[in-house]
């Protein structure tokens, strides 16, 4: 766990060490059981012959010390000081620093609890490391020795490693992974997305290279590809899986998928040859229910750079958010996670860097934007973690909220790659191998509860206009609270509900008309608008602003009702008083709006 990058960091310190320990000789230091008084000149001698140089003969007439003076610990540093100063070598520094702290566990000298807690570290003793470093920092920071202190910067290293891996491994969370059904095969699977009405998984799935019917090489069968699988849901488990047909798997290589809630438009990469440079752009296909087949198109130069890596999309549900990696310029460093947002007409708008809340110099990879639409996860090496590419996860709609380690065992020393959760919340998927397992799979398995995001659950109503051919429309809605839904249609007053996945009914159907549309309003005595009411007329607000040129008269059976649905368009939410007209009286059986 960083042990690799640490080492390096100790070999550039080494020789800032070596510049001062040739000032640090024979001590006073004693702890405990001290040195024979007869074993003293020699002792002496041999911090000469270390002073000069001469390792070896130093290392020689140490040991003949400590073999005299089996108790005490003075030897045992000078033995673990010459294995430091003889290559680094880590068996002595391992056994004589060890023996050093284990005859006398205060030892006065900081460097003996440095490497100390090098060795506790290396062992994956967090606690204990953490321990002996801080032990080094509380006498470094009273000694004027310059080779004490020559290794500060190291061990603020170590120390910082330490603590934050003794508190993951005391706090480890529950993650029993086990593979997907269906899905997984003898083969190998990478890179899955389960689409948010639990349906269907994409996934990539390595298989036989089609033969070359102009090749004759005798291997060609051997040779394998990722291909682009889908399995669909069948009772109780995902089938086999079958490769997508054209325009998919054509010969340019397909990465991750990712799709909209209605599963009208998938999006994905694909490697690209252009004058002799690879790269990978982004691409979205729209399925075309009379051919049923996607019509697939490369997305504009203002997302793909001509020299710029884009991958691994990922769209919210509703599909007015794109979330992708790139190594685009403008960046944090390395590759970063974007994200365009659809415009009125369609388009998409210009990336905009999700900054370094999420992105750091390292490389953040493999976004996942969840059905709720404001929970992240990606991958990154940037932030802190447990060796390579460790997954994180981050609530965008909290303006000062910083990702979240998901945490040991799910993150590994090794490289976590592309992480997603089902909709309502429960289920985390990723690719991965068992432990003993010949192959990589996909796994799913329970997310504990703190790093799940908002239970989410995907409807579908009917769409009604007078004159007009009946369309079905799907979304997403909060399980633990309502939402307010605006259906709306050119012509007609739009039809705006409040409602929670929890209660949602299918097979509801709303019908637009052009002159009225009711208003569903829960009102509190004394005619105070209700929370319901308020997230109601919220909506409507909405609409009316995004339609400055329609008036309105709100009906109700009571004048008061009528008036706190008034009052509120007018003082809370700033409409012009003259767009509205306020109706009330028993003769308004329906809490309504009209168009005037």
């Amino acid at each position: 766990m960083k042990n690799e990058s640490t080492s390096r960091f100790t070999r550039r310190c080494i020789s800032l060490f070596l510049i001062f320990l040739f000032s640090f000789l024979a001590s006073n230091a004693q702890c405990g059981v001290k040195v024979k008084s007869s074993d003293e000149s020699t002792m002496r001698a041999a911090l000469a012959e270390m002073d000069q140089g001469h390792l070896h003969e130093a290392s020689q007439q140490m040991r003949r010390v400590a073999q005299r003076n089996p108790k005490a610990a003075e030897p045992q540093f000078w033995l673990g000081m010459l294995a430091v100063r003889n290559g680094f070598n880590t068996t002595g520094i391992r056994k004589y620093f060890t023996k050093c702290i284990d005859l006398c566990p205060n030892y006065p000298n900081a460097l003996a609890h440095y490497y100390m807690g090098m060795i506790l570290y290396t062992d994956e003793r967090y606690e204990e490391a953490t321990a002996e470093l801080e032990t080094y920092f509380r006498m470094a920071n009273h000694c004027d020795d310059k080779a004490q202190t020559a290794v500060y910067e190291e061990a603020s290293a170590y120390l910082h490693w330490s603590r934050f891996l003794a508190e993951a491994m005391l706090n480890t969370v529950p993650f029993d992974p086990e593979p997907l059904p269906g899905v997984s095969s003898k083969r190998d699977e990478s890179l899955p997305f389960i689409t948010v009405d639990g349906q269907r998984c994409y996934y990539l799935r390595k298989v036989p290279k089609k033969k070359d019917p102009s090749s004759f090489t005798v291997n060609d069968l051997e040779q394998s590809r990722w291909a682009l699988f889908c399995s669909e849901w069948k009772d109780s488990a995902f089938s086999a899986g079958k490769e997508l047909s054209s325009p998919f798997n054509q010969g340019s290589p397909e990465g991750s998928v990712s799709l909209t809630a209605d599963g009208h438009h998938i999006f994905f990469s694909r490697i690209t040859n252009s004058g002799g440079y690879a790269n990978s752009d982004l691409f979205v296909g729209e399925w075309n229910t009379a051919t049923e087949k996607w019509v697939v198109e490369r997305l504009g130069s203002a997302i793909n750079g001509d020299r710029s890596w884009e991958s691994q999309p990922s769209v919210s549900a509703d599909g007015q958010w794109l979330y992708f990696a790139s190594n685009r310029k403008g960046g944090q460093g390395g590759t970063d996670i974007w994200r365009c947002h659809r415009l009125k007409n369609g388009d998409w708008s210009r990336p905009e860097n999700l900054g370094s809340r999420v992105n750091t110099t390292g490389n953040e990879k493999f976004p996942f934007i969840h059905a709720d639409g404001h929970t992240l996860y990606f991958v990154s090496d940037g932030w802190q973690g447990f060796g390579g590419y460790d997954v994180y996860f981050i609530n965008l709609a909290e303006g000062n909220a910083q990702p979240t380690n998901l945490g040991l065992p799910i993150n590994t020393e090794d490289d976590e790659l592309s992480f997603g959760v089902t909709a309502d919340g429960q289920r985390a998927y990723y690719p991965g191998r068992l432990k003993d397992s010949r192959s990589s799979e996909v796994l799913i398995f329970d997310l504990y509860p703190a790093a799940r995001p908002e239970a989410m659950r995907y409807c579908q109503l009917q769409v009604d206009c007078p004159g007009k051919k009946s369309r079905h429309e799907s979304f997403m809605l909060p399980l633990s609270r309502s939402q307010a839904l605006t259906f709306s249609e050119e012509g007609f007053l739009p039809a705006i509900v409040c409602a929670s996945g929890k209660k949602w009914r299918e097979g509801t159907t709303v019908t637009l008309l052009d002159s009225t549309s009711s208003l569903d309003l829960h009102f509190l005595p004394g005619s105070r608008l209700s929370e319901h009411d308020e997230q109601l007329l919220d909506a409507w607000a909405e609409w009316l602003i995004n339609h400055p040129q329609v008036h309105i008269a709100v009906e109700c059976p009571t004048m008061p009702e009528a008036k706190a649905v008034c009052d509120y368009l007018k003082y809370k939410k700033k409409l012009r008083a003259e767009r509205l007209e306020c109706r009330g009286g028993t003769q308004y059986v329906k809490r309504q709006i009209r168009l005037l």
